[in-house]
């Protein structure tokens, strides 16, 4: 059972989903769940990130996509605190860079979280967000 929640209208932008790209289907479907699902290269054993359908280190096609309890630590963050766009209204809000328990760092933002308490390391968990059940669930974070 994994810890991973879908929250819908949280508060931070989310938007349509893409157009689909049948190479990381499993990727979105995982997340249309609520379950972190993350591309695994069988060519080279090892996890990267972003998804997509060959594996950036080695170029092999040989991808697994392996459920993921998504927790890492907070490797980087920053926080804007002015903003235009979809993010002007949300601003100071977090920018995180999450390194997962399987190694790899992504890009996201950590939410629920007061500004002041935040600290490098911190163990956190992955919630998906959406504005509406009809949008792409976006892969955020919250303190574990």
């Amino acid at each position: 059972m994994s810890d991973t929640s879908i929250h819908i209208g949280h508060g931070l932008p989310t938007k349509p989903f893409p157009k689909m790209d049948p190479e990381v289907e499993p990727y979105w479907a995982g997340a249309r769940e609520g379950k972190v699902v993350l591309p695994y290269c069988a060519d080279c054993s090892d996890y990267f990130w972003y998804p997509r359908g060959f594996c950036p280190r080695c170029g092999g096609t040989s991808i697994e996509w392996r459920d993921s309890a998504g927790t890492g630590t907070l490797f980087s963050y920053s926080v804007p605190r002015r903003s235009f766009g979809l993010w002007k209204d949300h601003a100071p809000f977090i920018v995180a860079w999450v390194t997962l328990d399987e190694g790899i760092t992504l890009a996201t933002n950590l939410m629920d979280v007061d500004l002041d308490s935040v600290e490098i390391g911190m163990r956190v968990r992955p919630v998906f967000e959406q504005d509406d059940p009809e949008d792409a669930p976006v892969l955020r974070y919250v303190p574990a």
